[in-house]
């Protein structure tokens, strides 16, 4: 009878990164000791201090199996009906005695075989022997060592069930009970005999152990404690770390000296959620000085608890943003272009020259891709020879994460002019995938720069990525520049494109557009199917707006039996002449009257298909593709084009060549699944 399998490790308290990594880990430990075994659905919970796995319907035992397993010959293994040592060695081998070994018929004659059975091994016994290893191996970016283990933290509990029985096992030194623990201001034992009573019991004791259900709790408190204060809450991201930061949330109201509201809105956003994890309040577009603190403290309700954990907030805080305000006072006494003097005692990569530097190179390149991308050219230079300049700045220099925004600020007290300063700022967007793009030309001008200057020199120097290493963000830059072409619509080719971030040798140069091309392949990939990316990247075209353009088009014209049929034809045209290419066809010589029909139909097509992807209309390119396909069709039904004679074959065969040509404007067919 199948039954039940519940596992749960408790440990110190994980830092929020690690705790999807651990719920994920241990899933797949116990899934993967399983294996064999029937079972059915999967569950898991995860918190700082304990994640836990839920297996419903899991077999009592791994199936049994018996294999028939031919060995040597017979006459090798018996000699005057004693076995021999190449029959003793067969039999040890397959852990059998030699008189358990059978004589059956092989494909030579007469073999030996064992009948070897496996499984049957008892789930219990597979989780008892297998789950420490399997659970320790769980990778992390950082352990803790104590005493013989390492993981991420120490280990501090174990329950392991199977149709509510204790298995017998440890972890870590540490053996599995039936018993947990609850919130660590709530001590004491629980017992525990199935899931659902152990995720009861831990709501008494101040834990909500399924991860999806706290989210749900920390929304609805957010949005209910924002109401009654008749404000909003802003940015919701926060709360996919919050939640991996505490067991029993309870929010809480606090606030701050609304003189603070002076500094700069993004300064205090910015530190309320990356210094502190708590969340700003808005009345209507405007910060208030209040914000909302998720704590993980069962008396959070209570009037003076709460207090406590309000005034202890807004106190750090406080000084954060009194250390913000008086750093934001003193660099304001400079001009931006002051703090960026500063960037020539700055090293940039070691042989590609100090920030300074870069900084005018970066300047340089976006004044010449101003006019391609409808930026002014004085604007774009400017933004980039200040691009860098507050990195030099106090501000900065305590909030990193604000590098852009301050010489906005900055910038704009200055009186810089025209779409400068947010262009300063617009230059770091990007930052990750599925980040905002730059809304101003000259931020787009001045974005592309940064990314092409940075990746010219590192592969000048050879510093190109290896394996999973990357400790320059070659990676990064190089899917923020396909992001930035791709979100622009910029019609500018890699190979004239790349160029622009500085000359490099013909092998450096073609190997940084495999690599920027590399990620444009993997960003395709996410919107469309990868034999489709791969066989219109194929055909040649690093214009990456084009190839965008054709994945779309073509994903929808292959589409259902039309789509397969269409397939099916021009995969045939690419085959036949893949080792032909010349196009040589003479028109006079085609006295078959399925040979005109198309060459008339590729007369025609050709350069209305040339004309349609020039304009990016794949749509239409493709009609007129389709449109050759019953002249086509008539040619392989109605001519040998593998002729005897090699005159008209070779005619065909350019005819056919002709026809690949066309095809290959917008995709390598042979490419598709």
């Amino acid at each position: 009878m199948s039954a039940p399998l519940f596992i749960e490790l408790r440990c110190e308290e994980l830092p929020a990164r690690f705790v999807t990594r651990a719920e994920e880990g241990l899933r797949d430990a116990v899934l993967g000791l399983l294996k064999g075994i029937s079972h059915g659905a999967v569950r898991t919970f995860a918190s700082p201090r304990r994640v836990a796995v839920a297996v419903s319907g899991v077999a009592p035992a791994r199936p049994t199996e018996e294999v028939l397993v031919t060995g040597p010959a017979a006459a090798a293994a018996f000699k005057d009906g004693a076995p021999t040592k190449v029959a003793e060695g067969f039999a040890r081998g397959k852990g059998l005695p030699v008189e358990a070994l059978e004589v059956v018929d092989g494909p030579k004659g007469p073999v030996i075989a064992a009948r070897v059975r496996s499984g049957g091994e008892a789930t219990p016994a597979l989780l008892a022997q297998g789950l420490e290893a399997a659970v320790l191996a769980i990778d992390f970016p950082k352990t803790m060592t104590w005493g013989p283990a390492r993981w991420a933290r120490p280990i501090q509990g174990v329950v392991a069930l199977y149709d509510g029985q204790p298995i017998a096992l440890s972890i870590a030194g540490v053996a599995a009970a039936p018993s947990t623990s609850g919130h660590r201001l709530r001590p004491g034992a629980l017992p525990v005999a199935t899931v659902e009573g152990w995720e009861a019991a831990l709501r008494q004791a101040c834990v909500i152990a399924d991860r999806e259900a706290r989210r749900a709790e920390i929304l609805a408190q957010l949005h209910a404690a924002a109401a009654a204060e008749g404000a909003r809450v802003g940015e919701l991201g926060l709360v996919d770390e919050v939640v991996d930061l505490v067991e029993w949330p309870q929010v809480v109201v606090a606030r701050f000296a609304e003189e603070l509201l002076d500094l700069p809105p993004r300064l205090l956003i910015e530190s309320m959620g990356v210094h502190q994890r708590v969340f700003p309040l808005f009345v209507g577009d405007r910060l208030s000085n209040r914000f909302l603190v998720v704590s993980n403290h069962p008396n959070a309700q209570d009037p003076a608890c709460a207090a406590t954990i309000a005034t202890g907030n807004a106190r750090v805080l406080a000084a954060r943003f009194h250390d913000a305000k008086f750093f934001y006072a003193e660099d304001r006494k400079r001009p931006l272009q002051a703090h960026g003097q500063k960037l020539s005692g700055m090293q940039w990569i070691r042989g590609a020259g100090t920030m300074a530097e870069k900084t005018a190179r970066v300047g340089q390149i976006a004044e010449a891709l101003a006019p391609t991308v409808g930026a002014d050219p004085a604007d774009a230079a400017r933004a980039g020879a200040l691009a860098k300049a507050d990195l030099a700045t106090q501000m900065v220099g305590e909030f990193p994460e604000l590098q852009g925004h301050v010489g906005r600020l900055l910038a704009a007290i200055d009186g810089e002019p025209g779409g400068v300063p947010l262009a300063i700022e617009e230059h770091y967007l990007p930052r990750f995938a599925g980040d905002a793009l730059p809304a101003s030309p000259a931020g787009l001008a001045v974005a592309l720069a940064d990314r092409l200057d940075t990746l010219a020199h590192t592969f000048r120097l050879g510093l190109k990525p290896k394996g999973s290493a990357d400790p320059l963000g070659l990676r990064r830059a190089a899917g923020g520049l396909v992001a930035l072409i791709l979100g622009a619509g910029l019609r500018a080719p890699l190979s004239a494109l790349l160029p622009a971030g500085g000359a490099l040798p013909a092998p450096v140069a073609d190997e940084l557009r495999a690599f920027v091309l590399a990620r444009a392949r993997a960003t395709l990939q996410e919107r469309y199917p990868t034999d489709l990316v791969e066989a219109v990247l194929s055909a040649g075209d690093d214009d990456l707006v084009a190839a965008d353009a054709r994945c779309a088009a073509l994903h929808r014209a292959l589409q259902g039996e039309a789509g397969a049929a269409l397939r099916t034809t021009f995969k045939r045209v690419l085959n036949i002449v893949k080792d032909h290419s010349a196009e040589a066809v003479d028109a006079a010589a085609l006295d078959a009257p399925a040979e005109q029909a198309l060459l008339a139909a590729l007369d025609d097509a050709a350069p209305a298909v040339r004309a349609a992807l020039d304009a990016l209309d794949v749509d239409g390119a493709i009609a007129r593709l389709v449109a050759l396909r019953p002249a086509v069709d008539r040619l392989f039904d109605e001519v040998m084009v593998m002729a005897d004679d090699p005159a008209v074959r070779a005619n065909r065969l350019g005819l056919l060549a002709r026809t690949a040509a066309a095809l290959r404007g917008l995709a390598d067919f042979k490419a598709l699944s």
